[in-house]
């Protein structure tokens, strides 16, 4: 597996896999069909009846952007979460068997001043730690506390090759200020002879950008320690999922999303919401403050979900209806 996440971080690898997975005559191909579902299932009976391999904890929603890809504008309540509640989550984890969480849901976490607290409590309970961030306010002193923290990874939202693209896409943001941001850092790090917190890049692919993949490819692949290019969300519906760019293009078989198998989010209020998709909480699991991590995975809403993504009756889960993200099982074990 880690061989096709290597091609897949690839700009061919990752052209050329949307290719291959987006086209309906190998994907509705029997034979094609029959073994996908093998590893499926084989997958899904492995992870039964374990603790989440990953915990998202949106520390806040707070953000200091305003991407053209994102909905972050349109929500009602913003806030951080409370250092109570955090502890009780992160306790909770460990007594679970949660080994992974990544401090960071709809917001940038660099706006949490107790954000290097929560980062030192998670790692005295032996969690892998890491958070997404824009790097806007990845100066150096905050770099420092970071690499000290003993957080093991940060992957950072850089969305274009060009100072004038940025700047398009990530409103509000300055180019020069972020990219010299994420060379510090690296020099830091390297400085103090570590290898943690491991920097990942990753580029939303938009109309905006796509002209500069391959240069931005060319520009960073040997200066962080990897970069991927994800496709955009549906996050407001407002996407076509049935057009031929779509990994859910209607003339395709739809297969089950492994997240709900996988992984939780919970954001600052602690509600547990469905996946990192539902940025305005129309799935709510149930709320950490009077449940327990296990009370959510293997709870009734859950199972549901689970059995009607298996069932492919994806209506029955309004959020899944509109999604255009694909789970790559060959990637998984």
């Amino acid at each position: 597996m880690s061989i096709l996440n290597k091609i897949r971080g690839t700009n061919i690898g990752f052209n050329l896999g949307r290719a291959f997975l987006s086209n309906r005559f190998v994907v509705n191909n029997g034979l094609y069909k029959k073994a996908y579902d093998k590893k499926i299932k084989k997958i899904i009976k492995n992870w039964n009846n374990k603790p989440p391999m990953s915990l998202d904890i949106g520390t806040t929603n707070a953000c200091n952007s305003n991407c053209v890809m994102c909905p972050h504008h349109l929500l009602k309540e913003i806030g951080f979460m409370d250092m109570n509640l955090y502890k009780k989550i992160i306790d909770n984890c460990a007594s679970f068997g949660i080994k992974n969480v990544v401090l960071s849901f709809f917001g940038e976490p660099l706006l949490d001043q107790t954000i290097i607290e929560k980062i030192k409590y998670a790692k005295e309970k032996g969690l892998n730690v890491s958070f997404y961030s824009n790097a806007s306010l990845l100066k150096p002193e905050i770099s420092k506390q970071l690499i000290e923290s003993g957080l093991d990874g940060i992957t950072i939202s850089f969305d274009a090759y060009s100072k004038e693209i940025y700047e398009k896409i990530r409103v509000g943001l300055n180019f020069d200020v972020t990219s010299d941001n994420i060379l510090k850092f690296i020099e830091m790090r390297k400085a103090m002879n570590l290898k943690n917190p491991t920097l990942s890049l990753v580029l939303v692919e938009l109309d905006e950008n796509r002209k500069e993949i391959k240069k931005f490819y060319a520009r960073w692949k040997k200066i962080a320690d990897s970069v991927n290019i994800i496709n955009q969300r549906n996050w407001t519906g407002d996407l076509d999922k049935d057009s031929e760019k779509s990994f859910h293009f209607k003339k395709q078989r739809r297969w089950p999303c492994a997240f709900i198998w996988q992984k939780l989010v919970v954001d600052w209020n602690g509600d547990v919401v469905l996946c990192c998709d539902d940025w305005n909480h129309r799935e709510v699991l149930g709320n950490l403050k009077d449940k327990n991590i296990e009370d959510i995975w293997f709870g009734a809403r859950l199972k549901e979900i689970r059995e009607a993504h298996l069932n492919s009756e994806f209506n029955k889960v309004p959020l899944c209806l509109g999604c255009n993200k694909k789970t790559i099982w060959w990637l998984l074990n």
